[in-house]
Formats: C-alpha cells, sequence, structure tokens
C-alpha cells in the first residue's frame, strides 16, 4: 500500500508529529509500567505509593515532554524507578521447601537487582530478554503484513536492520505483556532457577520458547 507508506514517511519526517506520536507511547509505558507495580506488589505499602507516585509525576511530564532527548531521558528515569522496584514483584520463597508466608508451598527463589543485557547476566533479565524479542517480532511481522514500513519509526533513530516501528509500537506493551507473562512464569513455579544454563557472562533459558509461550496462550 504505496499510499499508507507515503502517509508513514511525511509522519514520520514531520518533527511536529514525529513528537507527539513519541509522547503518547513514552507516557503509555510509563502508566502501564505503574499499572504493573500497583497489581503485582509485594512489599511494604509504602514504598509502593513512592513508586506509584513517581511514575504518575514521569508519565505526566513524558506527555509535555519539549524535544526527544528530553523524553529519553524521562523514559530512561521511569525505568530506573520500574526496575529498581521490581524484585516487589517476585513472590518471596523458602530455601528449605516449607511452606510460603501465605500458606502455599514455597517456590524456588529468584533474585532481581537491575535490567541488564547483552548478555543478560541473571534467569530474571535472560526471560525478560527472550519476552522482547518474542514482541518485538509479533510487531514486525504485524505492522509488515499491514503494509506498514518497519525499518521507519517515530521515536527510535532509524538504523540499518533496525525495525524502529516495531520497537515503537511495542514500547507501552512491555510491562502488560512481556513483563507480565514473565512474572507470571516465575510466581506461578512454572520456570525454576536451575532451568537456566550459566555461561561465561551471559544465561539462558532451556526450551524458553516452549515455557513462555505456552505461559501468554494460557
Amino acid at each position: 500500500n504505496v499510499e499508507l507508506r507515503e502517509a508513514q514517511y511525511r509522519a514520520s519526517f514531520t518533527p511536529a508529529v514525529s513528537l507527539a506520536v513519541a509522547r503518547s507511547l513514552v507516557a503509555a509505558k510509563v502508566r502501564n509500567s505503574r499499572t504493573m507495580i500497583r497489581r503485582n506488589w509485594r512489599g511494604e505499602e509504602r514504598e509502593r505509593e513512592l513508586v506509584l507516585n513517581t511514575l504518575r509525576r514521569i508519565a505526566d511530564k513524558a506527555r509535555n515532554a519539549r524535544d526527544t532527548d528530553t523524553l529519553l531521558g524521562l523514559e530512561g528515569e521511569a525505568a530506573a524507578v520500574y526496575f529498581r522496584a521490581f524484585s516487589e514483584l517476585l513472590r518471596a520463597s523458602t530455601s528449605d521447601g516449607g511452606d510460603g508466608a501465605d500458606g502455599t508451598a514455597a517456590l524456588p527463589a529468584f533474585s532481581f537487582d537491575r535490567r541488564n543485557r547483552r548478555p543478560p547476566t541473571d534467569p530474571v533479565n535472560a526471560l525478560l530478554s527472550f519476552a522482547y524479542a518474542m514482541l518485538t517480532r509479533t510487531f514486525t511481522v504485524t505492522l509488515s503484513a499491514t503494509g506498514f514500513d518497519v525499518y521507519r519509526g517515530f521515536y527510535h533513530r532509524p538504523r540499518y536492520g533496525r525495525p524502529a516501528l516495531a520497537l515503537d509500537l511495542m514500547e507501552p506493551f512491555r510491562p502488560i505483556v512481556a513483563d507480565s507473562t514473565v512474572l507470571q512464569a516465575i510466581n506461578n513455579g512454572e520456570v525454576k532457577p536451575d532451568d537456566f544454563l550459566h555461561g561465561g557472562a551471559g544465561t539462558r533459558r532451556q526450551q524458553a520458547i516452549h515455557v513462555l509461550v505456552h505461559t501468554e496462550a494460557g
């Protein structure tokens, strides 16, 4: 559909339009991160409210960011706040195989200190990276089938081989689709720490595709 692509190119090369789209995507991502915190928090209530209020403030600023550089800074700030609190979304467990605090059977412990990648160095980051890769693939295939040029986006800078539009549109769905699936797989005991292989500086999950796709379908 050449007319669709022409319209996409015109919009993407118009700074005001690109900024408006980028603002909406980043603000939605931050709001959805806040939703994940609100729904899955397992820590202290006072700390939860502090995280929620901070993310709300950042989302409000993102809607009025004056340029892309400011927006990138706000997105980075929100990610730091969100992933600093991410460990509080993981189900606590005991190491002796006894019952957990809520009376249910305890699950093996997962730890999460910070977001890292290329390569991920722990099981939780390995799952997050895999889920984001699957989400990118889904948007790349869908946008291409719809007729968009997946390599020309509004927020992510164009680079050889980078599906910028797919990366743009997946941003709001990272928390509520990818992160949610990872949390479900961990907190329900569908993956365990000893399911992972550690080699060099990275970590990968054995049969991760089967587990996460099954979890998401369920």
